[in-house]
């Protein structure tokens, strides 16, 4: 097997960006484009959730970079977790009038990235347990 110029993966191996371990999940979520003065909250659902970001449904594309304001409920979270997002993209969800937003977390509380972790590893765990 040939290995990269620095002999650490196997040539064709696809280095993982995401520091964070994710997991599928839906969980309610409120956010609002504090960038334009005309801002209107939305709620909506995640798809996916990691201790550095999500990914949830929007009825709009944002620009890279745009920065939203979030409200998202967690399970055995008994507060709203308020942290602000960078949207890294958006996409349109096939024919729908949908779009597939990412983000990273940029003022993620300490406590509330914790919380989110357990709940990723919690899910992660029960998941291969069969359960």
């Amino acid at each position: 097997m040939t290995q990269d110029e620095e002999g650490l993966k196997p040539q064709g191996y696809l280095f993982e960006r995401r520091k964070f371990a994710r997991v599928d999940g839906t969980f309610v979520v409120s956010y609002i484009d504090i960038s334009t003065a005309q801002a209107k909250t939305d709620v909506s659902q995640t798809r996916d959730i990691s201790a550095g970001g999500i990914l949830f449904t929007t009825d709009r594309p944002f620009a890279p970079d745009t920065v939203l304001k979030l409200k998202l409920r967690i399970p055995d979270k008994p507060d709203y977790i308020n942290v602000k997002l960078r949207v890294a993209e958006s996409k349109k969800r096939g024919s729908s009038s949908l779009y597939n937003t990412r983000g990273k977390f940029i003022t993620l509380r300490d406590e509330d990235q914790e919380a989110i972790r357990r709940l990723v590893e919690n899910s992660l765990r029960r998941r291969q347990e069969g359960g």
